[in-house]
């Protein structure tokens, strides 16, 4: 395609409309949706029929005439087993398809540009090593270092891995749904880590509620809803 386009380029983050505005210029979720690459799902994955949504997306744009336009599917591949409920930590994903994106953000892209925020926030608030050590755990300090030196880990991707829609990883469930919730599921569930919510959330009484088993950190930095946000 570089033969007849302009070469690859990576599209930078629009950091400067940080956080009043999206920073990104693609959304290769909706363009995937509309060229027919499959269907979002309650956990707001794209699922393809084929590979479920095990995927990653990119997005070429073109000012060219094509031959022919995707269209999108007249099925659902999500086969509504509500699985990515159940795995979710905070709550964010409900049986009804409402989605808490906020809960979602606060807690998955603890490590992203909101939480890391925060954690700078929380660095400059402390006296000295010692205040700082006793606000943040050794594990998390390796974690936010490990994000800074590679790309960014996710908290919880746990609605991607435990999705058996599509054809290539749909058998292991219809097969074994017992096998599958105790390999796949349990694990996760009973997994003792930390959760990162806000203050009075929705998610804060779902995650002590459904995982007291997993201690649960209020964020007061970082991104914050327009409302709440402090001068």
């Amino acid at each position: 395609m570089e033969e007849y386009f302009n070469p690859s380029v990576g599209f930078p983050q629009e950091m400067d409309r940080f956080p009043s505005e999206r920073i990104w210029v693609v959304a290769h979720k909706t363009v995937a949706v509309a060229a027919g690459l499959g269907v979002m799902g309650l956990h707001r994955n794209v699922i393809r029929p084929k590979f479920g949504n095990f995927i990653l997306l990119a997005t070429v744009l073109v000012d060219a005439e094509v031959s022919e336009y995707g269209q999108a599917l007249d099925y659902n591949p999500c086969i509504g087993c509500k699985l990515c409920v159940a795995a979710c930590p905070v709550g964010a994903i409900s049986k009804d398809g409402a989605f808490d994106a906020l809960a979602c953000t606060t807690h998955n892209y603890r490590e992203f540009m909101s939480g890391f925020t925060d954690w700078a926030q929380t660095v400059a608030d402390s006296e000295d090593a010692a205040d700082y050590r006793s606000r943040v755990t050794d594990s998390e300090s390796a974690s936010m270092w490990q994000s800074l030196t590679s790309p960014p880990g996710y908290k919880s991707g746990y609605g991607m891995a435990v999705c058996p829609g599509g054809e290539d990883v749909l058998s292991p469930y219809l097969e074994d749904r017992e096998t599958f919730m105790d390999t796949v599921l349990r694990p996760l569930q009973d997994k003792k880590e930390t959760l990162y919510v806000l203050p009075g959330s929705p998610a804060q009484g779902y995650a002590q509620r459904r995982f007291p088993h997993k201690p649960v950190k209020e964020l007061t930095g970082g991104w914050q809803p327009p409302a709440k946000r402090t001068p």
